[in-house]
């Protein structure tokens, strides 16, 4: 780890204890539980007393909101703290109710738990986080791509299958061991063991898609494989889960046959009537600009009711959303529209709560023996071989690789978030004791924490392949940007630049997305559009064009991390901005800039099209590289070159000067004369001497005309030396 992220680790951990030692004060003051040399009296400080506000904060909605800020600020924290780990943004969110449990902050500071987490407001928040996940359950159904199950039936089908049955019986095997100290009581055998089998089959689809995307499989063979697979799992996981609860609520399996019998009833109905239905209306409302409030109303009534007759049928609300989800329309836009609408509040609202309720419930305490330390081992184990083992097995008998054999049983041991909402019905049905509980919850967090690990682990032994070819035939040049239309503008920029080796040069664009919690279809719709400009400029002009698109919150990384792979001539992107600074170079371009090896051009655009006057701003301190890029754009005849120049008493600068190759006309007097700014097209100057311009000089950015800002990497330009 990086020390700059070290750092704001620290901060942040400083930061949060900031935030509680007051509240722990407080409380305790409130309480009578008063730290030593401290009174009751001190509460009231400068004639204000604290308790009036503490009291206030007491009462609902406000213990309420308090809660939702605390939830969410240490839930974003966690993530991304987890993030730089190259870990999922969920499992930073899970652990952040850990944290915010008893596990430890009721253990450290119970005083603070006691006074965030009151008993009458659990339920509320268990309430929120049941309709935050109702939301979620939708969204994954629409995730869902139904039409992979016909494109892959026999291969992906086999995989799906035998990846549920061997950890599923493996799980049933196990309850024989865990029946007599673990199982309650009033719970009959069956149950038990059949839902012990449900939560070692499970698969987070979800977090596999995101990380399918973040490994840039998504195209590749053993990727669409993973996906498919996970999606048929998904299906039925979910309905052996529907046919447990159904067993449990009707007290055995000779009594849920009428459970059992309604809900294949209902099941048809949603695929016979429902689907047809939602897939007319998607092709009528197939636009944000049709898609009425009428129409977003009844998609949400039917979200509801569709829950609610699962819920009334005895197999639980979250079937019923996720079978809402599976009988949406397939168009993309119609999709879209409701994940937008949906997916902002219960992922970044309600669905952390459902991560601290499981947080409260979860007492790490209770693991106060070897012995039950070392059951949930075994209960660890047991998940990750059974299913590990279960697709490897299917993938090497229906021919893939080992390579893709071992990927795929990785990616299938990721289990998340499914199997803490899986263990959450099993703990309010009764069916799970607390030890069993909290056993299979640091389950699901080991078993999805090793996803990334594990596939590293079998990069690690993938055979180095060099491929040189290209590299030695062609010059490449990686262009980076945010913006679509910026993407479009830097291609037509460097055309002009290097026009006279176009022919021979690879044009790579890298568009990276900062969200990664898209879903695969919106990637799919995002990457179209990134990419749009680019590949519209270089079909028109027959230029050899490459796209990498990627999904990361890590921007200054991944773009490194793709310049080191690449190899690019040099990088140019668009200028930037930081939230709290107006320097251009701000934010991650000063990263970038002082870390790539190779040149980085910056290029911020005013009125940009074509390259017809330059001027070259020239202060003979190591800034000769200009002169190289200037004759790049000499190629082209009838373009004028000025040169704003200092320095050039030292005879190795003026030397350079004079021997650049280029007209250069030199510039005197002020820099910022309007007319004269006005007639140039582009301004080149090295990142150092534009320091200069900007500190020195005090130059307002407004005055000038599109400006290309070089730093010299350590590799320098391959282009320059031809």
């Amino acid at each position: 780890m990086k020390r700059n992220q070290q750092l704001h680790i620290i901060l942040l951990v400083i930061g949060l204890l900031v935030i509680l030692l007051p509240f722990s004060r407080i409380h305790a003051m409130g309480t009578g539980i008063v730290p030593d040399g401290i009174t009751k009296d001190t509460v009231v400080t400068a004639g204000i007393d604290l308790r009036h506000f503490t009291d206030k904060l007491l009462q609902s909605p406000g213990i309420l909101i308090l809660q939702l800020i605390i939830i969410m600020v240490i839930a974003r924290i966690m993530g991304y703290l987890f993030q730089i780990i190259g870990q999922p943004l969920v499992i930073g969110e899970i652990v952040a109710g850990l944290l915010l449990g008893p596990s430890v902050l009721g253990a450290l500071a119970p005083g603070v738990s006691a006074f965030i987490f009151p008993g009458s407001s659990i339920s509320i928040l268990q309430q929120l986080s049941q309709l935050g996940l109702i939301f979620f359950m939708f969204i994954i159904g629409m995730e869902l791509d139904t039409q992979s199950f016909k494109r892959s039936a026999n291969k992906a089908m086999l995989i799906s299958v035998v990846s549920i049955v061997v950890p599923f019986i493996s799980g049933i095997i196990l309850a024989y061991y865990l029946e007599g100290d673990f199982s309650p009581r009033d719970v009959n055998f069956s149950s038990f063991a059949l839902f012990m089998g449900t939560t070692m089959c499970i698969t987070a689809f979800p977090i596999l898609a995101r990380i399918v995307q973040e490994r840039k499989l998504t195209r590749k063979p053993v990727g669409i494989m993973a996906i498919t697979v996970a999606a048929i799992g998904d299906v039925v996981a979910w309905c052996i889960l529907a046919v447990v609860i159904a067993i449990v609520k009707s007290g055995g399996i000779s009594h849920s046959f009428l459970t059992i019998g309604l809900s294949v009833v209902y099941i048809f109905l949603m695929f016979s009537v429902v689907k047809p239905f939602m897939y007319r209306l998607g092709r009528v409302y197939a636009t944000r600009e049709t898609m009425g409030k009428p129409i977003v109303a009844f998609v949400f009534l039917l979200i509801l009711i569709s829950s609610l007759i699962t819920e009334a049928l005895g197999i639980h609300a979250l079937f019923g959303a996720f079978m809402a989800g599976v009988v949406m329309p397939e168009n993309l836009s119609f999709k879209r529209v409701f994940t937008e609408k949906i997916e902002d509040v219960s992922l970044v609202i309600l669905l952390p709560l459902f991560f601290v309720s499981t947080g409260l419930r979860t007492e790490i305490g209770l693991l106060n023996s070897w012995h039950l330390w070392s059951v949930c081992i075994i209960i660890t184990l047991t998940a990750i071989i059974g299913k590990f083992g279960g697709t490897l097995i299917a993938s090497r008998f229906v021919g893939l690789n080992w390579k893709h054999s071992l990927t795929l049983g990785v990616l299938m041991n990721s289990k998340g978030l499914m199997e803490l909402i899986v263990l959450n019905i099993g703990y309010d049905l009764g069916i799970l004791s607390p030890e069993v509980f909290v056993m299979l919850v640091i389950m699901a967090l080991a078993t999805t924490l090793l996803t990334g690990p594990g596939l590293n682990l079998i990069d690690a032994f993938r055979p180095k392949r060099e491929s040189q070819i290209l590299r030695d035939k062609k010059y490449k040049i990686m262009l980076s940007f945010a913006n679509p239309k910026m993407g479009g503008t830097l291609l037509n920029l460097t055309h002009q630049l290097i026009s006279a080796k176009a022919c021979d040069t690879v044009f790579t664009a890298l568009h990276i997305s900062p969200r990664t919690d898209l879903s695969p279809d919106d990637a799919i719709v995002f990457e179209k559009e990134s990419f749009t400009p680019v590949r519209r400029y270089a079909e028109k002009n027959g230029l050899s064009l490459s796209t990498l698109y990627r999904n990361t919150n890590d921007i200054h990384g991944e773009i490194l991390k793709n310049c080191k792979s690449e190899k690019p001539d040099f990088l140019i992107v668009g200028s930037a901005r930081s939230v709290f600074s107006t320097d251009i170079l701000g934010g991650i371009l000063k990263r970038i800039i002082h870390e790539a090896v190779c040149d980085v051009l910056i290029f911020n655009e005013r009125s940009f099209n074509e390259i017809q006057s330059v001027l070259i701003v020239y202060f003979g301190n190591g800034d000769e590289y200009l002169f190289d890029y200037a004759r790049m754009l000499n190629h082209s005849s009838g373009r004028k070159f000025y040169a704003y120049h200092r320095g050039l008493e030292n005879k190795d600068s003026a030397d350079a000067f004079n021997n650049s190759g280029i007209p250069i006309v030199p510039v005197t007097g002020s820099l910022l004369q309007p007319a004269f700014l006005r007639s140039v097209d582009l301004v080149m100057v090295s990142e150092t001497n534009w320091k200069v311009l900007e500190e020195k000089y005090n130059l307002p950015l407004g005055q000038f005309p599109s400006l290309l800002i070089v730093h010299k990497g350590k590799n320098g330009n391959r282009i320059l030396g031809n």
